[in-house]
């Protein structure tokens, strides 16, 4: 759900200086109500030279960075770790655009076309908004990626009802 908190947030561009750690709370607000957390950044920028942390931009609340503008990429992988148990982490890259609705805003664009694992997912725990959200997501993965796979439905699987 952070995943989807950070990827669906709207912010003006004009009067203010909006970085990626003014972003990094929305990520982590469903741990923080469970009363858990996770000890790295949410994400890192990703782009022109290829390098797997690529700055100066970020999502994090360690750092100040640069605004985010139209055409930056950063990834969006909030994630939890129990020490000695297990880790999760989901990692999508989102890009600064333009929101369609609001001109003078941005909204990240999800650059990633994989649907989420629907044995990842609790929709009891998700609002309907989120669900529809990954529902959509998901039908325009298999819209992107049906063209490409040979008989095979199971494709179809991946989108949560």
């Amino acid at each position: 759900m952070g995943n989807l908190e950070l990827e669906r947030v709207v912010w003006p561009k004009i009067g203010g200086h909006y970085s990626g750690r003014d972003f990094d709370i929305l990520a982590r607000k469903h741990l923080f109500a469970a009363g858990l957390n996770y000890n790295h950044g949410t994400g890192h920028g990703v782009g022109s030279l290829l390098c797997v942390h690529e700055g100066p931009i970020g999502v994090s609340h360690k750092k100040n960075s640069p605004a985010l503008t139209e055409g930056m990429c950063v990834s969006d992988e909030p994630g939890f770790y129990k020490d000695g148990e297990f880790g999760i982490r989901v990692e999508n890259v989102i890009m600064v655009q333009t929101d369609p609705k609001y001109e003078n805003y941005y909204k990240f664009e999800n650059l990633t076309t994989a649907p989420y694992c629907r044995e990842l997912i609790e929709p009891s725990i998700m609002t309907q908004d989120m669900i529809d959200y990954v529902n959509k997501f998901h039908e325009e993965c298999l819209q992107k990626l049906t063209p490409l796979l040979k008989d095979d439905e199971r494709a179809l699987a991946y989108v949560t009802r």
